[in-house]
């Protein structure tokens, strides 16, 4: 029974990848929203913990002392470079109050206790960082010097100011006061830097190892897919992940034991056929041999040994579609020398010219078959083989093997791949064999992941390039 996680939890990679990624920016939002919480906070500590209530009070008590014709003048004397007083005809606001701030006009009203004054109004807004509190709002009039601000070409402060707090009381007498003060707090908080760090650390780590945890099997995959062109024998893989991959996955096992299958069954029908040929052939050679003729009789055991020899160049044939040798690395040049070793040893001129110091991953028995057929080839109908191996630009490896021979016209270049097409003229299997060297070549070629190409030299002659891909190279150690 499936858990509640796993019932839960997406099954698609889309879904898993969205689901994660809103998780992360949820959590990034609400740590987010709690840093603005806490900056707004640090404006109605800034101004607790400040003067500006103790001005308001003053102010206040003050006006009630005094004569009202001495009111300007201590409004005036109230002003500074981030605050200012003023007698205003009355209090309103356009808008309700915030939570910040009628935790500040709560806070006011119980300073004014014994003050003859109705319930105090806050109002906090935002100004710039070299703006005096008082400049540009409707309730103050005049120059900042006279409202007791900086005077034109002084230093600004040395806090850049982020809201203006007003705090407005209305007296007993019918009048009312205002007193604005500017709140200086940092323009990049710590707060603010953490948080973004937090958001940014939040969604780069969920994005990452949500792909890199749902990309694991694709990566297998991959891996599995590559090894299995080159002709390995892969296991079948886990059906682990998401829907999409596992679908692919299963379809990738079931695809490798299809071909595995219909490649036995291929190769087992092909050796009964040249098991069951092999007793009728050996008893026609039998019969062959009490014919009197000897014309008749050499030309039929000839035919019988050509049939015999068909049979198993096909089944050698089949069998390299179907190697399972497996892979493992040598050196090329060790590759090349065993091979050129075997015609030096019968007399055949085999040179080898270049050989890089390369290592490979390979099937090392089928690779030097295919090497075997292009030099014998060389050798039969170019009278002389040279071997070389080099890397290209490209990446991976090359083994090329030129002759001396008429080379092949170039509409026939690619019909010689083809198995049991023969182009030499006198179609002997003497001279020119069965036609299998080429397809065997290319055919263990293709099961490297790599390619076999004829091309005419210029300067006469042919040349066979067997290429193998980059990732055949050896990781160096």
């Amino acid at each position: 029974m499936r858990s509640l996680w796993s019932r839960i939890w997406p099954r698609s990679l889309a879904g898993r990848l969205v689901v994660s990624l809103l998780a992360a920016l949820v959590g990034a939002q609400v740590i987010l929203a709690l840093v603005l919480r806490s900056q707004q906070d640090s404006v109605v500590a800034e101004v607790v913990q400040g003067q500006a209530l103790n001005q308001t009070v003053a102010f206040a008590r003050l006006l009630q002392m005094r004569p009202p014709d001495e009111a300007q003048s201590i409004a005036e004397a109230f002003g500074s470079r981030q605050s200012c007083a003023r007698l205003v005809p009355g209090v309103t606001m356009d808008r309700p109050m915030t939570e910040p701030e009628k935790a500040l006009a709560g806070t006011l009203a119980v300073m004014l206790h014994g003050v003859q004054a109705g319930a105090p109004l806050v109002e906090i807004s935002p100004i710039g960082p070299d703006e005096h509190p008082c400049e540009g709002s409707p309730r103050f009039g005049g120059t900042a010097e006279q409202r007791g601000g900086r005077p034109a070409g002084a230093r600004p402060p040395e806090r850049a100011r982020t809201a203006a707090v007003s705090m407005s009381v209305p007296l007993a007498d019918g009048r009312a006061i205002t007193v604005r003060t500017a709140v200086s707090v940092p323009t990049l908080s710590r707060a603010t830097v953490l948080s973004f760090l937090l958001s940014s650390l939040a969604v780069s780590l969920a994005a990452l190892l949500a792909v890199r945890r749902q990309t694991r099997s694709l990566s297998a995959l991959a891996d599995a897919s590559e090894r299995f062109g080159r002709g390995e024998t892969v296991q079948p893989l886990p059906v682990t992940g998401p829907a999409e991959v596992s679908a692919a996955t299963a379809a990738f096992n079931t695809m490798q034991e299809r071909l595995d299958t219909f490649l036995r069954d291929r190769l087992r029908l092909l050796a009964s056929v040249s098991h069951d040929l092999r007793t009728p052939l050996t008893a026609l050679r039998l019969k062959a041999e009490f014919i009197q003729d000897e014309t008749v009789r050499d030309d039929l055991v000839r035919t019988i040994d050509e049939l015999a020899l068909i049979c198993e160049e096909t089944l050698a044939f089949t069998r390299s579609e179907t190697s399972t040798e497996p892979s493992r690395k040598v050196e090329a040049r060790t590759l090349v020398e065993e091979v050129a070793q075997t015609f030096l040893a019968a007399g055949a001129l085999v040179d080898v010219l270049r050989v890089e110091r390369l290592e490979l991953v390979c099937r090392p028995v089928a690779l030097k078959r295919a090497l075997r057929n292009l030099v014998e080839n060389a050798i039969r109908y170019g009278r002389r083989a040279a071997l070389s191996v080099s890397r290209p630009a490209g990446g991976g490896i090359v083994f090329t093997v030129d002759d001396e021979g008429p080379g092949l016209p170039p509409d026939h270049i690619e019909q010689a791949f083809e198995p049991f097409v023969r182009l030499e003229p006198s179609r002997s299997s003497e001279t020119g064999g069965l036609g299998l060297g080429l397809a065997i070549a290319r055919s263990i070629a293709k099961a490297h992941g790599g390619s076999l190409t004829l091309a005419n030299r210029p300067g006469g002659g042919l040349r066979a390039e067997l290429r193998l891909p980059p990732g055949s190279l050896a990781a160096p150690s």
